[in-house]
């Protein structure tokens, strides 16, 4: 058996060889040769692609029936070791993923390791995130227009040119706010070219903000940050303020709260309109 699983072991090693880019193929930490199973863990295909691959490193089911004793084939298709190829494929076979585990077994190598892999490049629970200075100001103003829930979603559809011209103005007064309150957002913002320059491109200029899990875009023109719960406001109060620690993040907190009370006063004064309702557990969490 050893041999059979061997001998497809090698032949998807060529395949992978020729037909994956280098970034792509993983090896053994004290071996030359390519570790198979775990770059197969790792591949990023949709399964035609995959398919496709795996049948590269296919060999004929003839072939294996004149090296190898029926006995050994039968058990390994029963086992679930090798895969014979759909459709119009079916006289080639492969080893799968079970297989390569068997055969790691019986060469003892280290199988765990590469589910550890698996489970650290796909799974990054603690992945530390970092907002840009844009992502933060979006963030602030969809606070200040009360906007932490599906319900209360900011809606920018059918809004005029004027009246988004009047809302990027607003993104800049927050920076402005949070500049002469000596509080820092990150790399000042380039308000008169690219993505930073009018409104709806400004909103998309983000890398970070939408996998934190806060922030959600309902439809093709609302957004709003879920902040239903304490520890998201905890999480998002963390994104923005990632600059200060310890006695230093007290002081911030304090600021910033007075920060967003000036902000939504100027609200009315400079749009003309009624400012949201600031979320409860972000005035919490900055007064406690």
């Amino acid at each position: 058996m050893e041999d059979l699983l061997e001998k497809l072991y090698n032949s998807l090693c060529v395949a992978f060889q020729e037909r994956l880019k280098t970034k792509e193929i993983y090896h053994f930490e004290n071996e030359q040769g390519i570790d198979v199973f775990k770059t197969l863990m790792f591949l990023k295909k949709n399964n035609n692609d995959l398919n496709k691959l795996m049948l590269n490193g296919s060999v004929s089911i003839d072939e294996l029936k004149y090296l190898f004793d029926k006995d050994v084939i039968d058990k390994c298709f029963k086992d679930n070791y090798i895969i014979r190829g759909n459709l119009i494929n079916n006289d080639k076979v492969f080893i799968g993923a079970n297989g390569m585990f068997k055969l790691y077994s019986i060469k003892n190598y280290n199988i765990q390791e590469v589910f550890k892999a698996f489970d650290s490049n796909n799974f990054k629970i603690e992945k530390k995130l970092s907002l840009k200075t844009q992502e933060k100001i979006w963030c602030i103003f969809l606070v200040l227009f009360g906007a932490d829930n599906a319900e209360n979603c900011f809606n920018t559809e059918g809004l005029s040119t004027n009246k988004l011209s009047d809302y990027h103005k607003f993104f800049i007064s927050i920076e402005k706010e949070m500049e002469d309150n000596d509080l820092s957002l990150g790399k000042k913002v380039g308000w008169e070219t690219g993505k930073d320059s009018v409104f709806r491109k400004f909103i998309t200029n983000n890398v970070d903000l939408p996998k934190t899990s806060l922030y959600f875009k309902k439809g093709s023109y609302q957004y709003y940050l879920d902040l239903s719960k304490r520890k998201n406001a905890i999480y998002f109060l963390n994104l923005i303020l990632d600059n200060y620690k310890e006695e230093q993040r007290l002081i911030a907190n304090e600021i910033f709260y007075n920060v967003l009370k000036d902000l939504s006063f100027k609200i009315s004064i400079d749009l003309g309109e009624m400012p949201g309702t600031i979320n409860k557990y972000i005035i919490e969490e900055l007064k406690s």
